[in-house]
């Protein structure tokens, strides 16, 4: 039994009936030497995984009167009802796929069962076949979504502690009781904890930068436009290159953009692949990374879809970025351990140089500031949220217009490094793999991809009524990359 944290429950207030909080990673494989019957195959391997992956058998459970929020309660799994398959009518081509997944992406995970479900898909062309593995976000952040692709494999890179399944239903309403009157009586203890850890840590920072610490901490939560007079002040006299001072939140009010507007259940993606020799090239161009040529790229291909799409936005649109807080010390193997990076987007700069270096300089002062904060006990603090107002208030969100909802970015961009060795299900080797993620309401379009092996395939997740030509964008990052390449 786990209980939910303020991000848990963040994600999960994103299922409003029109957004939904849920990711996907989409596994493409080969035409297998040998055929089998690939339904029972995986389905006899999730239930032998299941004793090592408790995750796979929580589902959703509240205390009365709301007293401590809510758990993840160990339970029985129904196989046939979680892994399902699809077969394609013919020819199976990649839009009968892509018109697939978008309606498996649609619909709602229920919340009295395991909010996960795995979809094999077959009838592709060329003897193909597709995993979808799809999760809520409420239950843990994308790093676990890989690690069931993982620990679902022939050979998992770690092999992870048994967790024996419980023989009765857990979750009972004296259960439940008891819980949150226990969670009541603590919490009290848990805020004083705090309230001396962050005092120690304040206290540390102090001995370790003297009192600019203190000015460089009220610039950095301090939001947007807010934060730059004092940011003028904390930074003055600084030594060149040393990391300046600046908000967390870049602006409060991120540009107009046309990847903004009220995002409806229609939802879709498109892909284009990527080699990471040719990122790693790009990024060597001005001493930078992987991360740095991503965001390049991301802002050239933006830019000239906005160029297309009435007109390039002056302002630098503005970006979240998923940053992990783990520690390696969380007792928590399976939980949502990431935040939000903001940050602005090269996409007011013409020269694909000048961009490069731009998006270096942001991302490395996005970080640096990122840093500054005592992210380790921001997760804890998130137990504070207003949960039980979460769900209403993201509800009516989803319902505004474009133009009234708040936003604090335009588009998401996520990169994440995955593995170099590919993993094998039964013999055959994962050939490609895709990422599907959620928009929360007001912002139309996510960029995302995850390395394997050595190509990235970075995914546009893109609502349809708002980002009208998104199977336009592959086009726009390729050439987005090209341009940068002719620099090298």
């Amino acid at each position: 039994m786990q209980q939910l944290t303020g991000l848990d429950e963040m994600f999960l207030s994103l299922d409003t009936g029109r957004t939904t909080g849920h990711v996907a990673g989409i596994a493409f494989f080969d035409k297998p030497a040998e055929k089998r019957d690939e339904l029972a195959f995986l389905r006899e391997r999730v239930a032998d995984r299941l004793t090592r992956l408790p995750v796979l058998r929580w589902r959703l459970k509240s205390v009365p009167l709301e007293m401590d929020g809510r758990y993840w309660v160990d339970g029985p799994v129904d196989i046939k009802e979680q892994v399902i398959g699809i077969r394609l009518p013919k020819p199976g081509t990649d839009a009968q796929l892509h018109e697939a997944i978008d309606r498996i992406m649609a619909q709602l995970l229920e919340r009295d069962r395991p909010m996960w479900r795995i979809y094999v898909i077959e009838g592709l062309e060329d003897g193909r076949y597709a995993y979808v593995v799809k999760m809520t976000h409420g239950l843990a952040d994308g790093s676990v979504l890989w690690m069931l692709f993982d620990q679902l494999s022939d050979h998992p890179t770690e092999v992870l502690p048994e967790v024996p399944m419980s023989a009765e239903p857990r979750g009972g309403k004296a259960e439940m009781l008891a819980r949150g009157l226990v969670g009541l009586a603590k919490k009290p203890v848990k805020g004083i904890k705090l309230q001396a850890e962050t005092a120690a840590w304040a206290a540390g920072k102090v001995r370790q930068e003297g009192l600019r610490f203190v000015p460089d901490s009220v610039v950095r939560m301090l939001p947007g436009e807010l934060s730059k007079p004092v940011a003028a002040l904390a930074n003055k006299g600084r030594a060149e290159g040393d990391a300046k001072a600046g908000s967390l939140v870049p602006s409060l009010a991120p540009p107009k953009s046309p990847f903004n507007g009220t995002v409806t259940g229609n939802v879709s993606f498109s892909y284009h692949d990527f080699a990471i020799a040719d990122l790693r090239k790009v990024g060597k161009l001005v001493g930078g990374t992987i991360n740095d040529a991503v965001l390049a790229v991301t802002a050239g291909a933006l830019r000239a879809y906005m160029a297309d799409h009435g007109g390039i936005v002056e302002r630098p649109l503005i970006t979240s970025t998923p940053i992990s807080w783990r520690t390696g010390k969380e007792k928590e193997r399976f939980a949502n351990q990431v935040f939000m990076l903001f940050q602005p987007l090269a996409t007011h700069i013409a020269d694909p140089l000048e961009r490069l270096k731009f998006a270096r300089e942001t991302a490395s002062a996005a970080k640096a500031n990122w840093d500054g904060i005592p992210s380790h006990l921001t997760r804890r603090a998130s137990e504070w949220m207003p949960v039980v107002a979460l769900g209403p208030s993201m509800k009516v969100m989803s319902y505004l217009p474009g133009t009234y909802a708040p936003k604090m970015f335009n588009v998401s961009v996520s990169n994440v490094k995955g593995p170099a060795v590919k993993p094998v299900f039964g013999g055959v080797e994962i050939g490609q793999y895709v990422i599907f993620g959620f928009l929360p309401p007001g912002c139309g379009l996510l960029l995302g991809g995850q390395s394997l092996g050595d190509r990235i395939i970075f995914s546009a997740t893109a609502c349809t009524d708002i980002v009208t030509d998104y199977r336009d964008l592959p086009r726009y990052l390729k050439e987005s990359l090209d341009e940068l390449l002719a620099l090298t």
